[in-house]
This record gives C-alpha cells, sequence and structure tokens, in this order.
C-alpha cells in the first residue's frame, strides 16, 4: 500500500525519495509489529478492525511525507488501501477455494503473497495514470470530489469482505460466486480509473487547444496590427519626401518665420504613440501588445520590459498564456479602478444642497511589466494599479504571501481561472507565485525554472 501511494506521490515528496523510502519503511514495519501483536492480544477470529490503526497511520504518514492539498492525499490514499483491500479479498477467495485443506504455514505463505504481490499488478496505474493526475491537476476542489470514487471502493471492498463472513457458504456455488463479485469490483476499479483520467486528460487537451487558439488570435491581431504599420510607415515615408521639398524651398527663400510656422503646424499634429515591439518572440510580443493597448485605451500608464530571448527558455504556449493570464488580470483591475473612480466622483459632483464637491483626484493607473532570465530561473513582475476589493482579495488568497493553485478571483465566484493556471504552470516548472497588495496597487511575482519541469 506504501509502495503505490510513494509511486504516485514521488514528484511531490517533501524528501529525497531515498529518504522517504526509509521512513515508509520503518513506519510499515513498527506499525506492522504492533497491530500483530494487538491482532494476536485483543482481535476476534478475523480481525477486520485491526486494520483501522494501519490506516490512520497510514494516512498520517501520507500528509507528512507529502506536500499535497488534503483532496489528492485522500485520493491517493483510498486508492492504495482499495487495492489492499482487493488483494486481501483475492486472498480469501484463494483460501475458500483453494487452500482450505493447507498447513497453517503454506497458507501464511499464500497470504503474503497475494496480499504483498498482488497490488504490484496496479503499479502502472499508481505510477503512470494517478500519478499524472497529481502532477497535471491541480483543482483542489475537484479532487475532494474525486475522492469520494476511491473512498466508495473501499467501502465496497470491506463490505464484501465482512459480508462474507457474515453468510456462511456452504457450496462450491456461493464460492465461485464471491469470487466473481470480488473479480467485478477490481474490474470496475481499473475500468473507472482508466475513465475517469481519459475524461481529465480530454478536458485539460481541450483547455490547451483554447488557449492556443487564443495565442493565434492574438498573434493574428499583432500581425495586422504590424502591416498596417508597415501601409502607414510607407505613406509616411512618401509624405515626408514631399514636406523635405516644401522645406528645402523655405530654407532656399530664407524664410524663417515661414519655415517654423510649417513646422509647427505639421510636426505637432503628426506626432503620435506607435507602439514598438515589447519582446523578441513573436507570441510574448502579441500578447502584449493587445494588452498594452487595452490599458492605454482608458488611460492607464504602460510599462512593458521582457528581456527574454526569440526562442523562451520554456514551452512558448505556456508562458504566453501565464503572461496574457497576468496582464488580463492587471487590466481589469485597472478597469475597475476606473469605474471605482468614476463613481466616487459622480457621487461627489452630486454633493449636498446643490453644490459640487470634487474629489481629491482619481487614483494613477498603470500596469508595470518585467520579464527576465536570472541564473536557470524566469522571473516575472506584475505590478498595476487595483481597488482595495481586489487587493483584499489577492491578499486573501495568499495569506502567507505565496499564492496557491486554488486562489480565489475578485471577478466572480469561485475559484481565479486566471491565477489558478499560473500558480498551477509555476509548481509544474517548480516554481512559486508570490503576491503583494496594498490599497490601491497589487503586484504579482512568478519564478519558473525551465530546466526542472515536471
Amino acid at each position: 500500500m506504501f509502495f503505490l501511494m510513494l509511486m504516485s506521490v514521488r514528484g511531490r515528496l517533501r524528501f529525497s525519495l531515498k529518504a522517504t523510502v526509509g521512513i515508509a519503511l520503518g513506519i510499515v514495519a513498527a506499525v506492522s509489529l504492533a497491530c500483530g501483536i494487538g491482532v494476536a492480544a485483543f482481535a476476534g477470529e478475523e480481525g477486520v478492525w485491526a486494520t483501522v490503526p494501519v490506516l490512520a497511520v497510514s494516512l498520517l504518514s501520507l500528509a507528512a511525507l507529502t506536500k499535497l492539498p488534503w483532496g489528492k492525499r485522500l485520493f491517493v490514499f483510498f486508492s492504495a488501501a482499495t487495492a489492499a483491500a482487493i488483494a486481501i479479498l483475492a486472498y480469501d477467495v484463494l483460501l475458500r477455494t483453494v487452500a482450505l485443506e493447507w498447513n497453517f504455514g503454506a497458507r501464511r505463505v499464500l497470504d503474503a503473497v497475494v496480499c504483498s504481490a498482488g497490488p504490484l499488478v496496479l503499479t502502472p496505474l499508481f505510477a503512470r495514470t494517478i500519478r499524472w493526475g497529481v502532477d497535471q491537476v491541480d483543482d483542489p476542489a475537484l479532487w475532494r470530489r474525486l475522492a469520494a470514487v476511491p473512498a466508495g471502493f473501499f467501502v465496497a471492498a470491506n463490505a464484501l469482505y465482512l459480508f462474507a463472513y457474515a453468510v456462511e457458504f456452504l457450496s462450491f456455488g456461493s464460492d465461485v460466486l464471491y469470487a466473481l463479485a470480488v473479480s467485478v469490483l477490481a474490474f470496475l476499479m481499473v475500468a473507472s480509473y482508466i475513465m475517469l483520467f481519459s475524461a481529465l486528460r480530454t478536458v485539460m487537451e481541450n483547455a490547451r487547444l483554447r488557449e492556443t487558439a487564443q495565442l493565434e488570435e492574438l498573434q493574428h491581431e499583432r500581425y495586422e496590427n504590424l502591416r498596417r504599420t508597415l501601409r502607414d510607415t510607407a505613406k509616411a515615408r512618401h509624405d515626408f519626401r514631399h514636406q523635405m521639398l516644401v522645406i528645402r524651398s523655405f530654407v532656399d527663400e530664407d524664410d524663417v518665420r515661414g519655415l517654423r510656422a510649417y513646422l509647427d503646424e505639421h510636426g505637432a499634429g503628426q506626432a503620435q504613440h506607435e507602439p514598438g515591439a515589447y519582446a523578441l518572440n513573436f507570441a510574448l510580443d502579441s500578447v502584449a501588445a493587445h494588452f498594452a493597448e487595452r490599458a492605454r485605451a482608458f488611460g492607464a500608464d504602460v510599462s512593458l520590459a521582457f528581456a527574454l530571448p526569440e526562442r523562451l527558455p520554456l514551452p512558448e504556449a505556456d508562458f504566453c498564456m501565464a503572461m496574457a493570464n497576468l496582464l488580463e488580470n492587471a487590466v481589469e483591475a485597472c478597469e475597475r479602478a476606473t469605474a471605482e473612480d468614476a463613481q466616487v466622483a459622480g457621487s461627489a459632483q452630486a454633493g449636498t444642497d446643490g453644490r459640487s464637491a470634487a474629489p481629491d483626484g482619481a487614483r494613477p493607473l498603470f500596469v508595470d511589466a518585467e520579464a527576465r532570465i536570472e541564473g536557470n530561473a524566469v522571473l516575472v513582475s506584475v505590478r498595476n494599479s487595483c481597488t482595495s476589493a481586489d487587493a483584499r482579495a489577492l491578499a486573501a488568497a495568499a495569506p502567507e504571501g505565496v499564492l496557491s493553485s486554488g486562489a480565489r478571483s475578485a471577478k466572480r465566484k469561485g475559484d481565479g481561472i486566471g491565477l489558478t493556471s499560473v500558480a498551477t504552470l509555476a509548481k509544474r516548472y517548480r516554481g512559486e507565485v508570490q503576491v503583494e497588495a496594498d490599497e490601491h496597487a497589487a503586484t504579482v511575482r512568478v519564478l519558473l525554472r525551465p530546466s526542472g519541469a515536471r
């Protein structure tokens, strides 16, 4: 049982694998010895309840050895416990049908072989399928619901075992039905897990495809903007040649007054902001340009600095969608701050006695973001204006300054999808998400280690 649990969670261990295995073996040996003494001294002929202390210690040990939310711990624990329970049922079937007349020593050998080696048949299920879910799916609420599946199988396996001893089987046919029930239970467990994790893979793949489509849409938008910029640049170059001829004519005639008037008329009117390249990587530049334009549309001051190579140090889709989530949250926080300022200004202008009472002034709106490489890590920082409600929600999501994968949303009830996605990405790349928030500003810092991806 411990072996199966470790196979599922070996990517989320608190200690090294070697140290964890040593601790686990010590726990198993100590608890087995204690329970063996207890069974011999106090338990009835079945000794069913003697396993309760073993299960309790196993669950507490799993909690102590792993860095997992309780939903995942319960899912892994009940899955391994069910595998062990089915192995015990398999031994009981063999005992009733094959080994009933064997001597005590032979039956103990059969017990050890079936109950210890039997669960190893499920090693691929735990080491691949369940481990994939533990590493890739980080929705705590989802895992709390999923934990009911193995818990149900565990209860069913124990109920079947208790029923077998409560009802005396008097024929070979009843033993066959018992064996068939055990086989069906084992089959349903494996089939349920395969279908469950296949559905999870499909959901995550669909989410990935949606993110890719969004990224492609941003890239297309950026491409069209660049095409328009090139056309405007060609037109400006054409106009510039004509303007140079006019300027030369003023110079040839020594008409300084006319030249100054011409420059004042055409220079100031032509000055306008053209968004430059924010990043060498085209996809990242597309994301930055899209949200920079949105932020500037309502007057926010935007500063974006992405000191990253054209070929990003981690998968382009992962990093760009993380930046899109962070920048979208920042822009929407500024929009809410703008709406709040407008509401306060409207209330102040209404005043009392028909008099106007302007507020002290709207807060400065800004979105500052940077990304750079330091050593073998990528550091991302996004700071933006926000409302006091947003600041409180962000602080509540990270009471110790580190964001969990179940961050609450400031925009809607329930989990924050964007922040959850970023926190999940940080876990995948063995990093973390740190947040700071005061009354009017919020800062999110993300650390990613591309070389340590899970």
